[in-house]
């Protein structure tokens, strides 16, 4: 996203820092800034705002941050709206409308931007049209919330937020692309016909040359649908992108009274109705119980309470006390509105060490170490111990699509309903169409004596539940049981393999079977010879079972053991797991 410096002083008059100060700062407090450049007179930079962040699409929710970084003042312009006595005939009947503000502005003149307004809109990568449609933009940008003016003389004053309901089937956009609509699209209209999408605006939705009167609206809307409708309809627009964060409808009236005031500044024309405010269910933002000692047991560092407070104030949030606590540290922390990223006491220590700057975090602490479990599934050692050993066998690994055309089973197969290729919408209960597939290419280029292997996932279903496992599938132009798979299955000390039937066929193997792992602390009365001891050990159970064994641990003269059982259940490796190290 860019960010004009002279535009961000908007929010921030007091703002003084050199561009090269701004730039890192903001990355510092976690907005990366790749670069900055000078264009048309103007110090822009580009800036990564991260997913999470969509208060951040637009300068007022950048200006926010910088305002708690360098303590200065954060300025809402001013606005002096007239009102009117007339009523806007708007129905909203989408449950998928968050909030829209609407009102009507008559007597208008629409004519070229303004220089500034086109060097504005042109830096941020849009075309200028008029002031009417320029100012849209800017409002956008600068408040991250998309908005919109209709045409009132074409479009009429009654306008309806409603659900296609097959209202339409085709909808040409202002750029003359045609949308085929389905009846779940979001779609702005009036009585007779829909006059916008909830992405895009439509021909009959703009304003022109001869355009007097206009209805401007701000709206936010559920960004499930308008992630759903974005993918429907394969649009993408700036107002998609920021539409389908989870934006905050407090700032609507901000974002609403500016565009009305600077439309009336650059087109001369007034208030002319009442505003509509829409609004069914005002968010309810949750409270979090925050201990201030937190941000300091994360950092490692001292950081005061009053620092912490402070932070967060200046953030916007409200902190009460707890009086269900009697520990002054914990505190009852609720974050303003537009912070939606802020949901647990782990989001505000961010916030608290993210200002208190992690370039003053030292780095030379001392590293501690604390040993824990190992939460790796075992599947993936054994994968992994399969693929290493196909490699050393001069197999090529490959990795194909998990989608097929045609099914091997239809009975058990899995349908999907979102695929983004409409040719491909079964999961492979098989690694053998895949492979066949690869055996094609590499045969299109000629390659002598292909030999290659594919671990991945088969799914299916099975008694009504759907099923995925791990499965193995091989080629190298030879009968079965004079491939690598005999000599795989000795290695892994494996003296069966189960197949899944009607899926699996001669050439792949499902390598699901159960690896149990335990540990063992054993004393000695002196120091012993690792390798020895796992000599000595291994040579104590049956090398059907034992998968591996290891020493993770030695302190004076006490080793733990871990050692992995492989063809066996629980109840058989405990028992000779205690009799190997005398345990009972």
């Amino acid at each position: 996203m860019k960010i004009i410096y002279s535009h961000l002083k908007t929010f921030l008059p007091n703002l003084n820092v050199t561009p090269q100060k701004l730039r890192d700062d903001i990355t510092m407090i976690g907005h990366f800034t790749n670069f900055y450049e000078e264009i048309e007179g103007e110090i822009v930079f580009d800036l990564d705002i991260k997913i999470n962040r969509g208060d951040c699409l637009g300068y007022y929710g950048l200006a926010r941050d910088l305002s708690v970084l360098y303590n200065i003042p954060l300025i809402i312009p001013e606005t002096n709206l007239n009102s009117s006595n007339n009523n806007l005939p708007i129905t909203v009947t989408s449950p998928d409308v968050t909030r829209v503000m609407c009102v009507k502005i008559s007597n208008l003149k629409v004519s070229p931007s303004p220089d500034w307004l086109v060097k504005f809109t042109k830096i941020h990568g849009v075309n200028s049209v008029n002031n009417i449609v320029d100012l849209t933009n800017y409002i956008m940008f600068m408040y991250g919330i998309p908005n919109h003016a209709f045409d009132a003389t074409i479009c009429g004053d009654h306008i309806i937020w409603e659900t296609n309901n097959n209202k339409t089937k085709e909808f040409t956009t202002l750029d003359g692309t045609v949308l085929k609509l389905s009846s779940q699209n979001l779609v702005i209209s009036n009585p007779s016909e829909v006059l916008s999408t909830d992405l895009v605006g439509g021909k009959k939705s703009g304003t022109y040359d001869n355009t007097t009167d206009i209805i401007i609206e701000v709206a936010i809307y559920n960004r499930v649908r308008i992630r759903l409708d974005s993918k429907e309809l394969k649009t993408i627009t700036e107002a998609s992108t920021r539409l389908e964060k989870d934006l905050d409808p407090e700032t609507i009236p901000l974002a609403f009274n500016e565009l009305a005031s600077q439309i009336i500044k650059l087109s001369g024309g007034h208030i002319n109705s009442k505003t509509y405010d829409y609004y069914p269910n005002p968010i309810s933002v949750p409270t979090i119980k925050y201990d201030f000692n937190s941000a300091s047991q994360i950092s490692g560092i001292n950081i005061s309470a009053d620092f912490a407070k402070k932070t967060l104030t200046n953030l916007g949030c409200v902190i009460a006390r707890n009086n269900n606590n009697s520990d002054e540290a914990i505190s009852l922390v609720t974050p303003p509105p537009i912070r939606k990223d802020i949901t647990i006491p782990e989001d505000l220590s961010e916030e608290i060490i993210r200002f208190y700057g992690y370039n003053n975090i030292p780095t030379n602490q001392p590293v501690t170490y604390k040993k824990t479990n190992n939460i790796t599934p075992k599947i993936l050692y054994l994968i992994e111990k399969t693929k290493d050993e196909l490699v050393s066998q001069g197999y090529d690994e490959v990795i194909t699509w998990p989608l097929i055309e045609t099914p091997v089973d239809p009975k058990t197969v899995i349908r999907t309903e979102n695929s983004i290729n409409a040719e491909v919408i079964y999961l492979r209960q098989s690694l053998i169409p895949s492979l066949k597939n690869q055996l094609d290419q590499y045969s299109r280029y000629k390659l002598p004596n292909p030999k290659f292997f594919e671990i991945g996932k088969i799914y299916y279903q099975e008694n009504g539940k759907y099923i995925e496992k791990y499965a193995l599938g091989t080629y190298d132009g030879q009968e079965f049981k004079e491939t690598i798979l005999d000599d795989l299955v000795e290695t892994l000390h494996a003296t069966s393999l189960p197949y899944i039937p009607k899926v699996i066929n001669n050439s792949a193997i499902e390598l699901t079977s159960q690896i149990i792992t335990l540990d063992a602390n054993v004393n000695f009365t002196s120091p012993q010879d690792p390798l020895k001891l796992i000599e000595k050990y291994s040579a104590k159970i049956n090398k059907n079972i034992l998968w591996s064994m290891e020493i993770t641990d030695i302190f004076e003269n006490k080793y733990t053991f871990r050692v992995n059982y492989y063809n066996c259940d629980d109840k058989t490796a405990k028992k000779i797991h205690l009799s190997t190290f005398n345990l009972t």
